[in-house]
């Protein structure tokens, strides 16, 4: 086109408003209230009993619960940290004091309860089961929000959002969990953290990558 006046006529009606993302507090607490109860829902299609909060260890438990749900919220934090081009990110040494004293809390647990005999239907095989089926909707979420921004690190960006999205799965299985655990429990807990992470990531890449 020869007239170029017209062509930026006909550009700027075309033109929409540009929309600002949320503050990354913000989109922070939306999807905490939005990603919970998804995943609270999704766990109603698996057998599971409430924690009994009498039992012993009740007080290490609500303590890894803590835990696992400040460093959730810290990571999905970080995930929409790094969509943004110039805002820093939380470094390791923010997680590392809250995953040292979550795994030495549960070694502890561990090491005290080895011989109490588990009684609940959320145990053993089944807590990786849980953790998968309660973390694809808030995962599904998650990959959402990045898509509105996109992001410049998709493999770190996925990376803190699967980590967010795994230690949710584990403050929601804390909630219907014997409050004593077994070596195999620690493992299934483990390898779902592992396998969420790896998932969101694969999954979610081509979704939040810029064209």
């Amino acid at each position: 086109m020869a007239d170029h006046d017209v062509l930026i006529e006909k550009l700027s009606r075309s033109a929409e408003p540009v929309k600002r993302p949320w503050q990354p507090g913000v989109r922070v607490i939306s999807w905490l209230a939005l990603a919970l109860p998804c995943g609270i829902v999704a766990s109603l299609l698996l057998n599971r009993t409430l924690t009994d909060w009498s039992q012993t260890g009740a007080l290490a438990v609500v303590l890894q619960l803590l835990l696992t749900f400040a460093a959730g919220t810290l990571a999905i934090r970080n995930a929409f940290l790094l969509s943004i081009a110039g805002r820093q990110p939380l470094g390791w040494k923010w997680f590392a004091p809250l995953v040292s004293v979550w795994l030495a809390s549960t070694l502890a647990n561990l090491h005290l309860h080895h011989s109490v005999p588990t009684t609940a239907s959320v145990d053993g095989p089944n807590c990786y089961l849980f953790m998968l089926v309660v973390s694809m909707p808030m995962a599904a979420i998650v990959v959402g929000y990045l898509r509105r921004t996109r992001t410049l690190f998709p493999a770190r960006s996925l990376a803190a959002a699967g980590a967010g999205v795994a230690c949710m799965a584990l403050t929601l299985l804390s909630l219907c969990h014997p409050t004593h655990i077994s070596a195999a429990d620690l493992l299934g807990h483990l390898a779902a953290i592992s396998t969420i992470v790896l998932l969101t990531m694969a999954l979610g890449y081509r979704w939040v990558s810029l064209p």
